[in-house]
């Protein structure tokens, strides 16, 4: 069944962790090469906690409340399960074979872990020749059983990738991207499929975008462009999406910059948005209240991060150091240098058995 309730994205979503105000004081991170390191908000200090398993890491996902990330690793051959609850890679596996290298472009675990939601290039290692093939569907690993026990088709959009997402419940899974299907967790048949490649209105040029961030489960934003009519003028704007109520809103900001990632202050009422260029939104009355252009000074950001009290945005990117900001007037404060170059970006360690995560 098709739905047009959603706008569109028109685009391959960055996989990254959210980006979100929070209410942990620390950040998990990794340095090259296999290092995994802890951010203190109130010492600014680092601190090595253990090592990834087999090597650096290329990408990664978390889990909505935090607990789990998924993280690629050994040269894109290798998935490695952390759980923030022992500080530690709890698991590891590798699907690569003698005749065939298996690498991955990304592993989204479930709510729990228990199942890892993977993209996979397969490369068929022949004697005289390596053969490619094109990524076509999305395995399900079950860690239990220690086999994929699914193999999702991509259909006609086999030529993207799409973002993976959960409902707070847990009972439908979400492949977000220029489309939204969802499929129903337990049997991963379709249930409904929500088209998004619409203009905003007659005569505007379809939305465009960089990604989702997940601020909390089922709930994303994302920053998208598009072109006023009358004008030609490129705009950027704000877009919600709440998974569960299959609902949006949405609303134009003014000229276009260069803006991607998306954060929320941890009381809602500040949405920060940045990439080379940055801006601070009230969320209140929908109106940028700052921007600064050329914010990140010829670095393109991977990771904002609003602290547990609202009153610094931690900025990290390619490079071995995490930058920090004022967040009411976007003045810069300090620079702290991470000990290597950031393999996985700075996410906060929000969660907390038995808090109703």
């Amino acid at each position: 069944m098709i739905r047009p309730l959603f706008l569109a994205l028109g685009i391959a979503l960055l996989v990254a962790a959210p980006a979100s105000g929070q209410d942990a004081d620390r950040f998990l991170a990794g340095i090259w090469p296999d290092e995994l390191i802890t951010f203190d908000q109130e010492t600014l200090r680092f601190e090595k906690v253990g090592n990834l398993r087999h090597g650096a890491a290329t990408n990664n996902t978390w889990t909505a409340d935090g607990r789990f990330v998924a993280i690629v690793t050994g040269r894109m051959e290798s998935v490695e399960v952390f759980d923030a609850t022992e500080m530690a890679v709890v698991d590891d596996f590798r699907l690569s074979t003698v005749g065939k290298r298996i690498r991955f472009m990304s592993a989204t675990p479930d709510p729990d872990a228990r199942r890892i939601y993977l993209v996979p290039v397969v490369v068929d290692l022949e004697p005289d020749r390596f053969i490619h093939q094109t990524p076509s569907e999305i395995w399900v690993f079950d860690r239990d059983r220690r086999e994929v026990t699914h193999e999702i088709p991509l259909g006609d959009a086999s030529d993207w990738r799409p973002n993976i997402h959960f409902s707070p419940d847990g009972s439908s899974v979400y492949l977000v991207n220029e489309q939204i299907v969802e499929l129903d967790a337990e049997t991963l048949e379709e249930t409904d499929r929500i088209e998004l490649d619409r203009p905003l209105a007659p005569g505007y040029g379809g939305v465009r975008g960089h990604s989702l961030d997940e601020v909390e489960p089922g709930r994303l934003f994302g920053m998208y462009r598009t072109v006023e009519p009358r004008q030609g003028m490129e705009l950027f704007g704000l877009l919600e999406i709440r998974l569960p109520e299959k609902t949006f809103s949405h609303y134009e900001l003014g000229p276009q910059m260069q803006l991607a990632r998306f954060a929320l202050s941890p009381d809602g009422r500040r949405g920060y948005a940045g990439l080379s260029d940055a801006a601070v939104i009230d969320m209140e009355s929908r109106q940028v209240i700052l921007r600064r252009k050329g914010f990140e000074r010829g670095r393109t950001n991977i990771s904002m991060i609003v602290s547990a009290d609202g009153q610094r945005l931690f900025v990290s990117g390619v490079g071995d150091t995490m930058y920090v900001y004022d967040a009411e007037t976007l003045e810069p404060e300090t620079e702290i240098f991470a000990g290597g170059d950031f393999m996985l970006p700075p996410h906060p360690l929000r969660y907390r058995a038995g808090a109703g995560n």
